[in-house]
């Protein structure tokens, strides 16, 4: 068998009684992260404008573009919304993919799901299938497949779309391996446009065409059956680490699932996931310490040499370059105790204690906090110069990772954040109780309503 027809078998034959109550409590949390995502990207300068040119380009169906219309077509409400949950880099990491999995994944699905009328456990069935065959194909092709330049979230990402789309549609074994077939000519994303609007693009495209491919494959569309393989296929072609093994997949798919084995990372900050670590360590000097900032004298980061790789702005000029600048993002943390929304825009970019404070930031490579092949975090240790002292943490696994969990509480808190402006707050309170509850609801359009235009 050929890897597209490996993958196709565990489409077609998977159900929900796959899932375990660990794999279902975690596709639930991760969803209701990733709409409150959602929510607060689509009043961002990216979601209106990718939202104003989907809308105005017509065509007309079922789903919803979250802050825009109803009755968009699955590929626009696909494209806008994964756009949005992109915009802020507040969504989700999967480290065996080197991305982030929902934002393209879900947000597929979700057009999709609301299309052919799906209930709640149905999402998440495809949702499950979508991020296990991206984690898989990721710890197959990465990090070299990063590390050449491309942006994995989009461009294995949207295998996992096609993936989870043709499940909802109903596809044959034979339509789900055309599917994914046509989805690998459409990968894309280069990492050079990361701190620009086209990183969020590449996760709102991605999900798009996840949905195009199956919506051809339904139609007759065909593809290659070797894809995936050989001289000129999609591992090769992209720069993999190794070309994925029809074999191998054959024992791995779902053995465990990635939702559970490595786990998904919620963020606890709006930035690169790059820089989680080192915040997590500079606020707990503050804290701790009781550090003020006219007391600190300088500060050293060691980190990961990847962290390096992805921060690309020592000196950031926007809110969005900002959230590739372990320097900026220590900067605000030193000042603030703190990394939120507010902080990754223009005024916090050119406030004078933070440009005062940049150019006393030193951010180094360190061999020995290197990941290993499937990078499972990015470690830092942050050292703060006061007092005539030097006070050091080391952080190696951050905030919202599985085996740090952020509470129910911290879950809630940020979900609140992101719809703070946009949704009133007891609506923001019951959507948020409302997809926690996922795997419950008949009919998702009790979930989506609250997120539609009220005018």
């Amino acid at each position: 068998m050929t890897v597209s027809e490996v993958l196709a078998r565990f489409v077609s034959e998977t159900d929900f009684s796959a899932l375990n109550n660990d794999n279902v409590v975690a596709a639930k949390t991760t969803i209701s992260d990733c709409i409150g995502c959602t929510v607060a990207g689509s009043a961002t300068e990216v979601g209106r404008i990718v939202r104003r040119v989907a809308q105005s380009s017509g065509g007309e169906g079922k789903a919803t573009i979250i802050g825009g219309v109803s009755g968009a077509s699955a590929q626009a409400a696909a494209l806008v919304n994964g756009a949005a949950a992109h915009a802020l880099d507040y969504d989700d990491i999967l480290w065996s993919l080197y991305g982030h999995p929902s934002v393209t994944v879900l947000s597929a699905t979700l057009a999709v799901a609301e299309t052919e009328g799906a209930s709640g456990r149905d999402l998440i069935q495809a949702y499950a299938i979508g991020v296990e065959i991206i984690g898989k194909l990721g710890r197959a092709v990465n990090p070299q497949h990063y590390e050449h330049g491309w942006h994995a979230t989009a461009s294995i990402g949207v295998i996992g779309a096609a993936a989870a789309c043709a499940k909802l549609m109903r596809l044959t074994e034979k339509q789900i391996a055309m599917a994914l077939g046509i989805a690998a000519s459409q990968a894309s994303g280069v990492r050079r446009n990361f701190g620009t609007m086209t990183k969020p693009l590449h996760a709102g495209n991605a999900a798009r065409a996840g949905v195009f491919s199956a919506e051809l494959a339904r139609d007759g569309f065909t593809s290659s059956l070797v894809a995936f393989e050989g001289e000129f296929g999609w591992a090769r072609t992209l720069n993999a680490r190794t070309v994925p093994d029809s074999d191998g997949l054959q024992v791995m798919l779902g053995k465990p699932w990635e939702l559970t084995e490595p786990g998904i990372v919620l963020k606890r900050y709006p930035s690169c996931g790059g820089t989680h670590c080192a915040l997590d360590a500079m606020i707990a000097i503050k804290d701790q310490h009781n550090l003020k900032l006219e007391e600190i004298e300088r500060i050293d980061c060691d980190a990961s040499p990847f962290a390096h790789k992805v921060l690309l702005y020592p000196r950031p000029v926007s809110g969005l370059e900002g959230k590739f600048s372990m320097e900026f993002c220590l900067a605000v943390a030193a000042i603030e105790g703190s990394a939120a929304l507010r902080h990754f825009d223009e005024a916090w970019i050119n406030d004078p204690r933070v440009q005062a404070l940049l150019p006393r930031i030193s951010f180094n490579p360190r061999a020995d906090l290197e990941p290993a092949i499937s990078a499972d975090a990015v470690p830092a240790e942050v050292t703060v110069f006061a007092r005539g002292q030097a006070f050091s943490q080391k952080v190696l696994v951050p905030s919202g990772d599985p085996r740090n969990p952020m509470s129910t509480a911290d879950r809630r808190a940020k979900f609140m954040d992101c719809a703070d402006g946009i949704l009133e707050t007891d609506v923001a309170e019951k959507l948020f109780n409302d997809w926690e509850r996922l795997d419950q609801v008949a009919q998702l359009d009790e979930l989506l309503s609250p997120l539609r235009p009220q005018n």
